[in-house]
């Protein structure tokens, strides 16, 4: 870009003609009769519009240029502010420190996403989802687990129908008085297991109710997984690992892992490790109901503690190996009695 403007040199009133020239390279070249000079565009000040008056361009060391080719300096203006901002991406790129910077506050923003945007739009997200997708949910993953885990059940018909009945006496004393679906599994892979699914679907492993001494145990155990369905811990476990992994996934451009999430999300509902902070809210649910409907809390501290030296004398992945701190629950569970 060229333009026609004076000079002057900042010590005296007079002025010279000359042509600037501006340069890709982020320079100037002022040329006139008595003058040769470069400078920076760094180094330029410019003058707002005002009408048609005459712009300034002002020099560093106190020189300036005057010229009333408003065009061409409103052009210049804005070349000369993208070029200020392309320069200083660049300082900051090569700038370790800044780098370095950034990159810290990205992870920060990564981690605060992660850690507490993710739990709170799980949980709103599960509180909001409807009855009939959490059902056809829990059904497909049920039918999933049947072709992984799960076999069928070779418990005694009338044990089966006589616990169906103990939960339906059960849940009927529960406020709204939920209907919940009880299924026995045979599984070898998970032991004595128990596990509460979307839609109010409960499954039972033959391994836990021949480990037990009493249906009271059993119901106990099912206390806790009603716990976990109304608190929404099994949706929002699985929605936030959903999320995870999607915010993963993206980031890393990983398509792939996209497409293979959605046939992971049945085993993701038995697998999942809830947190602290749900164990102890489903062992809370449990206790309240269980007190609330004269069952002692004793049996629950009991089919734990069955569980407990079946874990260690078993490697089969049983109903605690996703509980954690078992041994602390036990005896917040025996301070209840």
């Amino acid at each position: 870009m060229k333009i026609n403007a004076f000079y002057y040199d900042g010590l005296s009133s007079s002025r010279q003609p000359v042509e600037v020239l501006f340069s890709e390279s982020a320079e100037a070249h002022i040329h006139g009769a008595n003058i040769d000079r470069y400078c920076s565009l760094g180094d330029l000040r410019i003058s707002p519009r005002i009408g048609n008056t005459a712009r300034h361009i002002y020099l560093n060391g106190g020189g300036q240029l005057e010229t009333a080719d408003n065009d061409a300096v409103d052009a210049l203006a804005r070349g000369f502010e993208h070029g200020k901002a392309h320069r200083l991406a660049h300082r900051l790129e090569k700038s370790w420190p800044v780098a370095l910077a950034a990159l810290l506050l990205a992870a920060l923003a990564i981690w605060a996403g992660i850690e507490y945007g993710v739990p709170a739009t799980a949980r709103w997200a599960a509180a909001n989802m409807p009855e009939s997708v959490r059902v056809k949910i829990g059904a497909e993953s049920l039918a999933t687990l049947d072709k992984v885990w799960l076999h069928a059940s070779a418990l005694d018909g009338g044990v089966q129908q006589r616990l169906r009945g103990r939960l339906r006496h059960f849940t009927a004393a529960l406020p709204a008085q939920p209907v919940y679906r009880l299924e026995f599994r045979d599984s070898g892979a998970l032991g004595a297991n128990a596990f509460a699914l979307p839609g109010r679907t409960l499954v039972v492993t033959d391994a836990l109710v021949k480990l037990a001494d009493s249906d009271e145990q059993i119901i106990a155990v099912l206390a806790h997984e009603i716990g976990h369905v109304e608190y929404d811990h099994g949706l929002r476990t699985l929605l936030q690992n959903s999320m995870t992994a999607l915010m993963v996934a993206v980031a890393l451009g990983d398509i792939t892992s996209i497409s293979s999430l959605a046939v992971t999300l049945p085993t993701v509902l038995v697998e999942a490790r809830y947190s602290r902070q749900f164990e102890w809210e489903a062992d809370r649910y449990a206790l309240t109901v269980l007190k609330a409907e004269h069952i002692p809390v004793r049996f629950y501290a009991e089919i734990l503690e069955h569980l407990q030296r079946s874990n260690q004398d078993s490697s089969a992945a049983d109903y605690f190996s996703s509980h954690p701190d078992l041994q602390q629950r036990i005896d917040r569970i025996r301070e209840q009695q």
